[in-house]
């Protein structure tokens, strides 16, 4: 049986999405491998018990997770990075040990443009797991490289669902919801398009509600721009929610047109409670929300398209059910735990 190392930056100190792709991947891990380390720059301990998994953190003190590595490298067989910033530590393991597999996860935006030559030359003597076919093809188009190293491994979502919560809103709105971070850095997530469109959709929706989950210091920034638009009333900003659940399950769709998503595990998180979902036609996201089958796609901060879709899927109530029921199915066949297990063992056995 293969000796793994699965080095990663946080797993349980932060959240976000990379933190959760890491635990599925831990999980996954510990089901078709009895040797396996989890190697942690930042975290403190680790929030779950595996039978096959060791853990070794370090607390932020990246020098002594690398030394921990490289004085192992002869005992392992696999080296995973969970991350782009951790290759120079593979590329000295590949040096010192040129038998070692090496695999590296990519996301999104941190592979959407050239890297180093270092880097591109490297890139070819190891094998790629990137989350989406948008950031496959953003990374090969910058990257001059085939595809015969690259692997398609999304993320997945727990399909059971919990059917006890109440009503999280109020009654008689139609309720939209968009779930996301509120940074500056993160201004492509496409809120302020969602804001901008409300007073061409009041018109024809007079009981709009749309709700925003997430934090950030770009708040002040949306909120001010609602001000200015006059249509603060009809926007609740939520902040961090404890239980997002209810949220999903009572909205009548889920927007959010970002442009910048490296996949968009909050959209198959909506598809759970088969809900419609509109996004951007460009980005990982494109994987699920399917055009005309489950949601609609537009043109980033086309405020037009997006207005008349919302409206459609507002007056047309089978629509919406339709293309709930048809991304539930989606969600299903590819994007459950088994299937990135399956994926996963089938990469590692190559």
């Amino acid at each position: 049986m293969s000796r793994i190392y699965y080095f990663n930056l946080a797993t349980y100190s932060q959240t976000g999405g990379i933190e959760n792709f890491n635990k599925t991947f831990l999980k996954a891990l510990d089901k078709i491998s009895n040797s396996i380390t989890s190697i942690s720059v930042y975290d403190r301990e680790n929030k779950e018990n595996f039978d096959n998994i060791q853990f070794e953190n370090f607390e932020k003190n990246k020098t002594k997770a690398t030394l921990y590595v490289l004085k192992n490298i002869y005992k392992i067989d696999k080296l995973i990075l969970a991350h782009l910033n951790l290759l120079p530590i593979a590329i000295i393991a590949k040096f010192l040990n040129p038998k070692l597999k090496i695999y590296l996860s990519i996301y999104g935006i941190e592979v959407w443009k050239k890297l180093p030559f270092l880097y591109r030359f490297f890139f070819k003597k190891i094998n790629i797991l990137s989350i989406s076919n948008y950031t496959t093809e953003q990374f090969k188009q910058f990257n001059t490289l085939e595809d015969n190293n690259i692997f398609y491994l999304p993320p997945d979502t727990d399909i059971s669902i919990n059917t006890n919560f109440d009503n999280v809103y109020s009654q008689n709105f139609f309720n939209i919801l968009s779930v996301t971070r509120l940074d500056s850095n993160d201004s492509y997530k496409g809120v302020d398009s969602m804001i901008k469109t409300i007073p061409l959709l009041i018109k024809i929706i007079p009981n709009l509600k749309y709700t925003i989950i997430g934090k950030g210091n770009d708040k002040e920034r949306l909120e001010q721009l609602a001000k200015d638009l006059n249509v603060e009333q009809y926007i609740d900003f939520k902040g961090f929610v404890e239980y997002i659940e209810p949220y999903y399950q009572y909205c009548d769709i889920f927007v959010l047109p970002s442009k910048g998503e490296g996949f968009g595990i909050v959209y198959i998180e909506a598809m759970k409670y088969k809900k419609s979902c509109i996004a951007c036609d460009e980005g990982g996201q494109i994987d699920v929300v399917l055009d005309n089958v489950n949601g609609y796609l537009c043109q980033y901060d086309n405020i037009n398209c997006l207005s008349n879709k919302i409206i459609h899927l507002y007056n047309d109530n089978k629509q919406r059910m339709k293309f709930g029921e048809n991304g539930y199915g989606h969600l299903v066949e590819n994007f459950t735990f088994d299937k990135f297990k399956d994926r996963l063992q089938a990469i590692l056995s190559e």
